[in-house]
């Protein structure tokens, strides 16, 4: 490398010495003019790089961070979705017309409860939604109130959708008729296949 050069530099010097001293300054002004310039591209093009390489860097930051919330929803959900269905394979035994007669028996409504119709069934993946009409007959509000708590606040998975009520009697003995729609859920748990592979 260095027998390769020292012609060039031996040109190189005679060339610069054969010029007159204002010639070897403008030649050498020239080349300190096109060092600094090739030195500012060369900052240019590396600046422009790092500011890419910076926003990359900044949306991939972004991108993580939004996965790290996705990811810790997913497994709160998973979480819940796991607690559900160990609520639901608790009460998969029960029926929900033994639990609102349960419920009507501990506040006295046994007469007043006067129909736990089944309605319809629905089914969505594993989880089956089975609709039941609920009726009761003069029954106070305190005693509605109390029932709607009872079953509310009980372990069995439900959701009242709809309630219609009517009033019958004289003002101050007034009695209530209650007519609900109710949700109740199970899950359907699957069989496995015989002969399945192991």
């Amino acid at each position: 490398m260095l027998s390769f050069m020292e012609p060039l530099r031996g040109r190189f010097g005679s060339l610069v010495g054969e010029m007159s001293p204002r010639d070897r300054t403008l030649f050498l002004g020239l080349i300190l003019f096109v060092y600094l310039v090739a030195l500012g591209l060369a900052g240019w093009a590396g600046s422009g790089l790092l500011g890419d390489l910076q926003s990359r860097i900044a949306t991939k930051s972004d991108a993580l961070s939004r996965l790290e919330v996705i990811e810790g929803e997913f497994v709160a959900n998973t979480a819940k979705v796991t607690e559900i269905e160990a609520t639901l394979r608790t009460t998969a035994s029960q029926d929900l017309a033994s639990f609102v007669e349960k419920a009507a028996q501990q506040h006295n409504l046994t007469p007043n409860l006067k129909a736990v119709r089944e309605k319809g069934v629905s089914t969505t993946g594993n989880l089956v939604e089975t609709s039941y009409a609920v009726e009761l007959e003069k029954v106070t509000l305190a005693q509605l109130t109390e029932f709607l708590s009872e079953i509310e606040a009980g372990t069995y998975p439900l959701k009242i959708r709809t309630a219609r009520l009517k009033t019958n009697g004289a003002p101050g003995t007034r009695l209530l008729t209650a007519s609900f729609e109710v949700a109740a859920y199970k899950l359907e748990e699957t069989a496995p296949v015989a002969g399945g592979a192991e």
